[in-house]
């Protein structure tokens, strides 16, 4: 006995000399206990007057909720939209501020929720009144096979809303209201991918649904990034284009095909602009895309390196994840290493980061979470309890993305903080930043809580 205490001090005095006591900086508040969102529904937050609205999803019970965050008086409330829906966080609704201050929300299934009548359907509601989420229109269906909903409305085309999710064929298909958000009808695939099998980049792994992010100028455009597949499916590289008047461009505005309105033809990814090439040991996954003042695109993406032998294994360790931004001059695009991304998130999903986030104000500044120091690749082991966790960084660049400032916004913490999101409506030099702080052992399993602060640069 006398040994196992000597042993016992032994190694807490070696613990306090390889991680002297510092004291944890955690600058945010809880905002919400217990919630957690994916990164493919857009707009997940919205910064609108003094309130961010945010949607995320309750574990166990799958409830869909939208939260308020009185950022003067710090006063939050919360709305659940559905409950026991889906308990994953591929659920999370999708917001959009309505002309006249109104929010919709639109909502589905990722296909597993034990009720049968929650999947493959489409559901969406309004709030009642502006600037108030603490009553809603009836909910409303609309069967759609789909799930990950983007919501963007276009003044330029009498306040059309388009609707972007995973739908048929398992590719992103296109849906759309021109009443306001009374009623969706369905429009066509937006993208087409269908692998080959005896295609060199696919993998033993599932696969045939490209993932998509989307951000609009809210007039008349809509832009796009894409992966060919998912990144275990597939060597993913990283593609762009845009939506104007029906019809669909590459980045230096060649057209590429009319917005389909058929279910099974639409072009394929590869036919847009590449903007990263990928390979087996460089697999990209998108994460963010926004517009700078000018409209062009800058576009946030994690790649995999060096996992080229282990790519037959769909649960492999990703020990070498890397963030990487482009951005488009109006001629060209630039696309570089942005920062190390430290480890997979779990082995199961090798692909998972801590995730980034650029600035919808100002794409110059991205946050990115991450357990690995942005510049040196060096483990970031907590001094609060010794342990290696995800911590939170803004970067900001002044030449395009070529070299990076970064901050720490959170150090020696005691729980991982996963998933930034800066909310839509934040201004430049003012972000609105929320992120997941606790831990997560898959999208259906995790203890999270919604974590806000105003971050002023």
């Amino acid at each position: 006995m006398r040994s196992f205490s000597v042993m016992v001090l032994g190694n807490v005095i070696l613990a306090s000399l390889l991680f002297p006591a510092e004291k944890e900086k955690f600058p945010g508040n809880i905002l919400k206990k217990n919630g957690g969102w994916c990164w493919f529904q857009d707009e997940r937050a919205l910064f609108i007057n003094d309130k961010v609205l945010f949607s995320s999803v309750k574990i166990p019970e799958g409830d869909i909720d939208v939260s308020e965050w009185n950022v003067k008086s710090g006063k939050v409330s919360t709305f659940t939209l559905s409950k026991n829906f889906n308990a994953d966080d591929h659920a999370a609704a999708a917001l959009l501020e309505l002309p006249g201050g109104r929010i919709l929300a639109a909502w589905s299934s990722h296909g597993n929720s034990p009720v049968k009548e929650n999947n493959g359907v489409l559901f969406y509601a309004k709030t009642a009144r502006a600037g108030d989420i603490s009553e809603w229109t009836p909910t409303k269906s609309y069967p759609s096979k789909g799930c990950y909903n983007n919501l963007f409305s276009l003044s330029g085309e009498n306040g059309k809303i388009y609707d972007f999710s995973r739908s048929y064929g398992f590719n992103p298909n296109w849906y759309y209201s021109d009443d306001g958000g009374e009623t969706f009808k369905y429009g066509g695939r937006f993208l087409f991918w269908k692998f080959d099998p005896k295609d060199p980049k696919k993998t033993p792994c599932d696969g045939n649904r490209p993932y998509v992010k989307y951000a609009s100028d809210n007039i008349s455009t809509i832009h796009f990034t894409a992966t060919e597949d998912h990144p275990r499916g597939y060597d993913n590289s990283i593609y762009h284009g845009y939506i104007k008047a029906g019809k669909m461009y590459g980045s230096s505005g060649n057209e590429v095909a009319p917005l389909s309105d058929k279910r099974d033809l639409a072009p394929q990814p590869t036919d847009f602009t590449r903007v990263f090439a990928g390979d087996a040991d460089n697999v990209a996954w998108v994460s963010d895309i926004h517009l700078d003042e000018a409209g062009n695109p800058a576009i946030v993406f994690s790649v995999q390196k060096n996992c080229g032998k282990l790519r037959h294994i769909r649960d492999h360790q990703a020990l070498d994840m890397r963030y990487f931004y482009a951005r488009w001059d109006g001629k060209k695009w630039f696309c570089a290493q942005m920062a190390y991304a430290g480890t997979a998130l779990y082995d199961v999903e090798c692909d998972y980061t801590g995730l980034c986030a650029l600035n919808p104000a100002d794409v110059s500044t991205v946050y990115i979470s991450t357990n690995s120091d942005p510049e040196t690749n060096s483990p970031l082991v907590s001094s609060s309890d010794g342990k290696r966790h995800y911590e939170i960084y803004r970067g900001k660049t002044s030449d395009g993305g070529k070299t990076w400032v970064w901050k720490a916004i959170t150090e020696n913490s005691s729980v991982d903080n996963l998933r930034p999101i800066v909310a839509y409506g934040s201004k430049n030099g003012k972000s609105a930043l929320l992120w997941l702080r606790g831990a997560m052992k898959t999208y259906t399993l995790y203890s999270l809580d919604v974590v806000g602060m105003i971050d002023e640069y």
